[in-house]
């Protein structure tokens, strides 16, 4: 079970994870989230005080092939920074597949450069992460799958329950 800290005269609040490590420090709306060290889908407070579990996805992106693999590589640094920023936490390394044929052509594309990602993410903060590869050009396509909870404590992303 959790544990809540003492709310300090500044109006900070911890919350400590059963092993004794603090997943997460709250200033009055600000939270800051840091994961446990032993595994598990840690927690994040919301503005109201509601905890939301962190969830398991894998996410497959298909970048132009018409690029070089540099720029493609480039592209796989810009994902895992905006999940990041959104509170996300990829795990392991992406998959890089590289360079294969599609299946059929994509915005008159033959080619595509495949990575795929393990992360963990509260739910709906990779709403803006998707927002920005439908903009984006380079990214011909993308699928981001909600793991069952079995899978993901298969691959490790989150503690047997």
């Amino acid at each position: 079970s959790w544990s809540t800290s003492g709310v300090m005269d500044t109006g900070r609040t911890s919350v400590k994870h059963p092993c004794g490590r603090v997943n997460l420090i709250r200033y009055a709306s600000q939270v800051t989230y840091s994961p446990c060290l032993l595994g598990g889908p840690g927690i994040v407070l919301g503005s109201e005080g509601r905890s939301h579990a962190m969830r398991a996805y894998e996410l497959m992106v298909i970048i132009r092939g018409k690029l070089d693999e540099s720029a493609a590589h480039a592209w796989i640094k810009t994902i895992s920074a905006s999940v990041a920023g959104v509170g996300g936490q990829i795990h392991g390394n992406p998959d890089w597949w590289g360079k294969r044929r599609l299946a059929y052509p994509i915005m008159k594309q033959d080619d595509g450069y495949y990575a795929i990602f393990n992360l963990s993410a509260e739910g709906g903060a990779l709403d803006e992460v998707e927002r920005g590869f439908r903009i984006s050009d380079d990214v011909l396509r993308h699928k981001l799958l909600r793991l069952p909870d079995d899978e993901a404590a298969r691959r490790g992303m989150i503690s047997a329950a």
